[in-house]
């Protein structure tokens, strides 16, 4: 597939944006500033008459769907009946996700990891899949924007590796994506730091399957509320992502951790493979390259 050249950015004015986890938190927030933008928004989620409330809250321009993004089945549901709904969607904010709880990595139940990883991770490769089939299919301009974390960018505090490992996956995936789509179609990562957002409370609907409701953590919930104000946090995001960025970030301490693990990266190379001669002739790409070039000389 060959990319086409498209100037960099995206106007949010009058297209027709989807946001799962829209009906709480950050993406509540998202949802009312796209509608400020003049975006048609498309509040999805789990909790279907938080997102009607919300629907009914920010006017004309919004419709509440019911989404269970770790199922592929829910998220092809929601495409089909968002199509319905604007004839045309022109951008997905896969922002949905789960917390609370956590202990050291050896003592997380199954339950709770496949929890985590199921909505965190799965919910996202779900979005970008069913969405970005269609975007493919379509003409014109479209974005899709990941929801990772300051856990995309390192390991902020203990008591979060399955968390920590979903948003690192989704950095991975998104990265992976940006260079597989044409440049029509936008990806973004969004990575926030602490929010005062209500993620503590996400145990109240986790499924049977992955050990139901469970116990709200109530000292996490004096933690995330000293976080920024998720309309601060939405407003700067979408900022990031009109103006055409990858990595849209929000929380300026964030870079000490980033530094710190890139020097410690940097120093592991240089003093392990410093005296390995040629070593780029290993670089995969490179190696694809010489194969190929290889095969049309034959």
């Amino acid at each position: 597939m060959s990319n086409e050249t498209v100037s960099k950015g995206f106007d949010f004015s009058g297209q027709a944006i989807v946001v799962t986890g829209g009906a709480l938190g950050i993406g509540a927030a998202f949802c009312k500033q796209l509608a400020k933008r003049g975006a048609r928004v498309g509040v999805a989620d789990i909790r279907l008459e938080d997102a009607k409330s919300l629907a009914d809250e920010i006017g004309d321009n919004a419709t509440a769907f019911f989404v269970d993004t770790s199922s592929r089945d829910s998220f092809e549901e929601l495409a089909e009946k968002s199509w319905e709904a604007f004839g045309q969607v022109n951008g997905i904010f896969n922002n949905a996700g789960v917390g609370g709880g956590g202990s050291i990595m050896p003592k997380i139940e199954q339950d709770y990891y496949d929890w985590i990883m199921a909505v965190n991770l799965k919910g996202v490769w779900n979005g970008c899949q069913v969405f970005g089939n269609r975007f493919l299919e379509q003409d014109g301009k479209a974005l899709i924007v990941n929801t990772g974390s300051e856990h995309s960018f390192g390991v902020p505090h203990l008591g979060s590796a399955a968390y920590t490992a979903a948003k690192h996956a989704v950095m991975g995936m998104s990265d992976v994506l940006r260079r597989e789509m044409p440049d029509r179609i936008q990806i973004s990562l969004f990575c926030p730091g602490l929010t005062a957002t209500d993620i503590w409370k996400s145990v109240e609907v986790k499924h049977p399957e992955f050990g139901g409701s469970g116990t709200v953590n109530h000292a996490q919930k004096f933690v995330m509320d000293q976080g920024m104000d998720p309309m601060d946090v939405a407003d700067r995001a979408l900022d990031a992502i009109a103006s055409g960025a990858f990595y849209v970030v929000t929380h300026p301490h964030n870079l000490k951790m980033i530094n710190e693990r890139h020097a410690e990266q940097i120093n592991a190379f240089e003093t392990q493979c410093g005296d390995i001669k040629d070593g780029d002739k290993y670089e995969v790409n490179a190696v694809i390259k010489r194969l190929r070039t290889e095969a049309k000389s034959e």
